[in-house]
């Protein structure tokens, strides 16, 4: 036994509590505390539920608290039968104190960015605010929240200075960025999609692997959380990147008069070292649009410059105002102007199939178009009301009437079981940001 003098070692309290917590793991008895119960807390927090866990969830919006409780999704990838499955395991509070108790606090905030788009790291410090009273010996604090490099260190840092615990060795630090894709169509979930973590010590990274090998089939464990911060942001970067190229390619196209897509799905037929991108109106969401920055911000911060990254955002960043000048050309081409013209735009969440407006390219669409005079409106069932900039858009329906009281037409979002819709025939013009309906005289591509 590893004992001198009569007092117990370090390392003895370390390998104690690693039993603990392993057994707590295979008796499902660990106690599991989600902090922020969005796209990806929630998902995360029922697949623990579902696998046997009892888990307890924060968030601080009330409404969405209650949902939970009643067993109401809010998210498209949860329905409410696996929310009704899991009741007895999954509850939901807006007070902090409730967690208290758990084994493993999961921090699940968003991370926008400012004005001067650096990252704003508000929510997680607010989160991290609400773990420090409930942090006690033994507990694994992980971070899932997309964060430039260094931002994990630096919580740990400061929960040791407000309790006095020392990480790593009092209490557990780990960082595993989400990889939650709403709505997805390609069978990509929680459970098959592989974890990245990275802990602050090599027991730190031991326990989030376990922990997180419940719920994932793949857990990847790195070396450093600086690697798991990065790789995230990393990953989006290169997805930034190629769009932008396929921007690029999708303009090439139109003026060579060549259907991009096409050349897009020839390229594809390479089974090596090629990966399909296709162009559209912009990006949304809080991933594309936001995790370059973090690049970038690391970036300045280490002296060294990101010259391709920057091209690349700025030509995405762009993308939304081109929706605009391009449908003003074509009605220049017909001797008119989007002044006083009656736009429709079509789909305006940031990606089919969910209501989420998040950096959503239609949001800066409309913009332009209200800047240059137009008259807009919009069609998107998964978003019943919208206002931009406090103005509200009117919403319309899907039908031959509504479609031939518009000048033009804008597909921004594909809307499912649109895209062949045989009423895209009866405006008298329709610009096609994503070079997906059938050509015919009255359809452009951007």
């Amino acid at each position: 036994m590893a004992e001198t003098t009569g007092v117990l070692t370090p390392e003895f309290h370390q390998r104690e509590g690693a039993a603990r917590f392993d057994e707590a793991i295979e008796r499902r008895t660990l106690r599991v505390g989600i902090v922020g119960l969005g796209y990806t807390g929630l998902p995360l927090g029922l697949g623990f539920a579902a696998a046997g866990f009892p888990v307890r969830g924060l968030d601080t919006d009330a409404h969405r608290v209650g949902q939970v409780a009643r067993g109401e999704s809010y998210l498209p990838d949860v329905s409410d039968e696996e929310l009704a499955a899991a009741a007895d395991r999954l509850s939901a509070t807006t007070e902090p104190g409730e967690l208290a108790g758990s084994d493993a606090l999961i921090v699940c905030v968003p991370t926008p960015v400012t004005g001067d788009q650096q990252a704003n790291l508000d929510y997680v410090e607010s989160a991290m605010d609400s773990v420090a009273p409930l942090l006690r010996r033994g507990m694994l604090v992980v971070l899932q929240s997309t964060v430039p490099a260094g931002t994990t260190a630096a919580a740990a840092a400061g929960l040791a200075r407000a309790t006095g615990l020392e990480p790593g060795t009092d209490f557990h630090v780990a960082m595993a960025p989400e990889r939650v894709d709403p709505a997805n169509t390609s069978g990509w979930n929680l459970a098959n999609t592989p974890k990245v973590v990275g802990g602050l010590t090599k027991e730190c990274t031991r326990r989030a692997t376990a922990l997180f090998g419940q719920v994932c089939e793949t857990v990847v464990p790195v070396s450093r959380l600086e690697v798991a911060e990065l790789s995230k942001v990393f990953e989006n970067t290169f997805r930034l990147v190629n769009i932008s190229l396929t921007l690029e390619l999708s303009d090439l196209c139109r003026q060579l008069d060549i259907p991009v897509r096409e050349v897009i799905d020839a390229a594809s037929t390479k089974p090596y070292g090629f990966l399909a991108h296709y162009p559209g109106p912009g990006v949304g969401g809080e991933c594309i649009p936001v995790d370059p920055l973090f690049l970038r911000e690391a970036a300045a911060a280490a002296g060294t410059e990101t010259k391709l990254v920057d091209a690349a955002y700025e030509r995405v960043e762009r993308r939304p105002r081109q929706v605009v000048e391009r449908l003003a050309e074509l009605f220049a081409e017909r001797g008119a102007s989007l002044r006083g013209a009656g736009v429709l735009i079509v789909g305006v969440s940031y990606k089919s199939g969910v209501a989420d407006l998040r950096n959503a390219p239609a949001l800066e669409v409309i913009r332009g178009l209200r800047a240059a005079g137009a008259r807009v409106s919009y069609h998107d069932p998964l978003v019943p009301d919208l206002a931009v900039d406090g103005e509200p858009v009117t919403p319309v329906g899907w039908s031959a009437v509504e479609l031939a009281q518009q000048d033009a037409a804008v597909l921004v979002t594909p809307v499912p079981g649109l895209e062949q819709d045989l009423l895209w025939r009866i405006p008298p013009l329709v610009l096609d940001t994503h070079n997906t309906l059938s050509p015919a005289s009255a359809v452009a591509v951007l």
